[in-house]
Protein backbone atom coordinates (compact mmCIF):
# COMPACT_ATOMS: atom_id res chain seq x y z
CA UNK A 1 0.00 0.00 0.00
CA UNK A 2 1.28 3.67 -0.93
CA UNK A 3 1.13 5.62 1.97
CA UNK A 4 1.23 8.77 -0.27
CA UNK A 5 -1.88 8.14 -2.61
CA UNK A 6 -4.01 7.38 0.77
CA UNK A 7 -3.35 11.09 1.41
CA UNK A 8 -5.92 13.96 0.31
CA UNK A 9 -4.24 15.85 -3.02
CA UNK A 10 -3.59 18.89 -0.73
CA UNK A 11 -0.68 16.90 1.30
CA UNK A 12 0.51 14.86 -1.55
CA UNK A 13 1.40 18.04 -2.95
CA UNK A 14 2.93 19.27 0.09
CA UNK A 15 5.10 16.48 0.88
CA UNK A 16 5.71 17.04 -2.71
CA UNK A 17 7.26 20.57 -2.17
CA UNK A 18 9.03 18.72 1.22
CA UNK A 19 10.69 16.41 -0.80
CA UNK A 20 12.28 19.15 -3.40
CA UNK A 21 13.52 21.43 -0.82
CA UNK A 22 14.72 18.04 1.14
CA UNK A 23 16.61 17.52 -1.82
CA UNK A 24 18.30 20.63 -1.91
CA UNK A 25 19.70 19.83 1.77
CA UNK A 26 23.81 19.33 3.00
CA UNK A 27 23.97 15.99 5.28
CA UNK A 28 24.25 18.03 8.36
CA UNK A 29 21.09 20.13 7.70
CA UNK A 30 19.35 17.40 6.43
CA UNK A 31 20.40 15.38 9.76
CA UNK A 32 19.68 18.38 11.79
CA UNK A 33 15.75 18.24 10.17
CA UNK A 34 15.53 14.46 10.82
CA UNK A 35 16.42 15.37 14.65
CA UNK A 36 13.63 17.82 14.68
CA UNK A 37 11.33 15.29 12.84
CA UNK A 38 11.54 13.19 15.32
CA UNK A 39 11.28 15.06 18.23
CA UNK A 40 8.06 16.75 16.47
CA UNK A 41 6.72 13.18 16.19
CA UNK A 42 7.02 12.55 19.97
CA UNK A 43 5.70 15.36 21.15
CA UNK A 44 2.61 14.75 19.10
CA UNK A 45 2.36 11.25 20.40
CA UNK A 46 2.86 12.33 24.06
CA UNK A 47 -0.22 15.15 23.64
CA UNK A 48 -2.28 13.22 21.63
CA UNK A 49 -2.23 10.49 24.60
CA UNK A 50 -2.71 13.14 27.41
CA UNK A 51 -5.51 14.09 25.43
CA UNK A 52 -6.87 10.46 25.27
CA UNK A 53 -6.50 10.19 28.65
CA UNK A 54 -8.34 12.80 29.65
CA UNK A 55 -11.68 12.00 27.24
CA UNK A 56 -11.16 9.30 28.49
CA UNK A 57 -10.73 9.77 32.18
CA UNK A 58 -7.95 7.98 32.98
CA UNK A 59 -6.50 10.34 35.82
CA UNK A 60 -3.11 9.44 37.66
CA UNK A 61 -5.76 8.40 40.94
CA UNK A 62 -7.27 5.88 39.20
CA UNK A 63 -10.60 7.03 40.06
CA UNK A 64 -11.13 7.72 36.38
CA UNK A 65 -10.76 4.86 35.53
CA UNK A 66 -13.37 3.16 37.23
CA UNK A 67 -15.88 6.05 36.34
CA UNK A 68 -15.31 5.53 32.74
CA UNK A 69 -16.51 1.75 32.97
CA UNK A 70 -19.60 2.54 34.53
Amino acid sequence: MNIREQLPLEQQFELQVFETQVQNLSQSDATALLVQLREAMMYQAVTFRGILKEAWGLGNDGDGALEALK
